[in-house]
């Protein structure tokens, strides 16, 4: 008989879809997947529990994987950055791996921020910037310090993100429709997103409705591109909170040296007028910070995380 084959699982566990990637121990990719989002605050710890068992044996069954032959799973999960929150979703892993007979071992839980940071630069140091349905900057510094800022949820923090974004034009929606803002194109968005007539049913929409305020944002970028300027000044004020968010980890490090950074998360990965303007406002204000890609994905980064512990 040959060794048993063994397999390690990195997830990239976001608020619009969670990405897993099935590696072997030696690194090599054998397969991976797209499911629906696993965000902890946004659907709680059973909805994310269940999502992301839905992406761990989706990649199992592509794969022929069996759970005795997947040794690690290292989850990186939006929302999840404390201890009993990591607690209770591995609890509630193991639960839903034991009621469907595919026995969970080793499951390691961190920030979405630490895997990206893992993705962009494999262990080396330098800054990432996520912005996609929250934010938050991180930065491993040369003597392998890591220190953030932001990230604090969307009640009380995560300017510049998707969600921010979106509140934001929604509000200047408001402020047109008391007739304490000049009219934007903005309004006309908000009431074909969101499916309603008129702009008093968006206050039913958004408060008892559950909807997806984060996922209104590329309606934002377009009204920029239709040279809305209500929806241009939105951007402008988010875009500014993201460089700072760069800005107050760098000053405190003060890098002797050119620094490396990624932009990453949904807003920022994909080339539109927001990444844009975010680039080129981190490249004037912070000219020793060089912008470049990613080395791998995030859940790529979950995996490399994983793999260290069999090095």
């Amino acid at each position: 008989m040959g060794e048993q084959k063994r397999y390690l699982l990195g997830i990239d566990g976001g608020g619009t879809k969670t990405h897993a990637i099935l590696v072997g121990l030696d690194g090599t990719v054998v397969t991976e997947c797209l499911v629906g989002p696993s965000n902890l605050h946004k659907l709680g710890v059973d909805k994310a529990a269940q999502s992301l068992f839905d992406a761990i044996t989706e990649c199992c069954k592509k794969a022929g994987c069996t759970s005795e032959e997947l040794v690690s799973i290292v989850i990186g999960a939006a929302g999840a950055g404390r201890a009993a929150e990591k607690t209770a979703l591995v609890d509630r892993l193991m639960l839903i791996g034991t009621r469907n007979k595919f026995l969970l071992k080793t499951i390691t839980i961190e920030s979405d921020a630490r895997i990206a940071l893992e993705a962009a630069f494999a262990g080396a140091p330098g800054v990432v910037l996520i912005s996609g349905t929250g934010s938050i900057a991180l930065y491993r510094t040369e003597e392998g310090q890591l220190i953030r800022a932001g990230g604090w949820g969307d009640i009380i923090g995560d300017e510049g993100s998707g969600f921010a974004i979106s509140r934001d034009a929604l509000n200047a929606v408001m402020r047109q429709h008391d007739g304490r803002s000049e009219k934007t194109l903005l309004t006309k968005k908000a009431l074909q997103y969101f499916g309603v007539d008129q702009v008093d049913q968006l206050i039913t929409k958004i408060y008892h409705d559950d909807a997806d305020i984060a996922a209104f944002a590329p309606d934002v970028f377009d009204a920029c591109n239709e040279r809305d300027r209500v929806a241009y000044g939105v951007l402008v004020r988010n875009s500014n909170e993201l460089v700072e968010l760069v800005r107050v980890l760098v000053m405190q490090v003060r890098p002797k040296k050119k620094l490396p950074m990624c932009m990453m998360g949904g807003l920022l990965e994909s080339e539109n007028v927001y990444s844009k303007m975010v680039k080129e406002k981190i490249v004037h204000a912070l000219p020793h910070v060089v912008v470049q890609k990613p080395k791998f994905s995030a859940a790529f980064g979950a995996a490399i995380l994983g793999l260290s512990a069999f090095r």
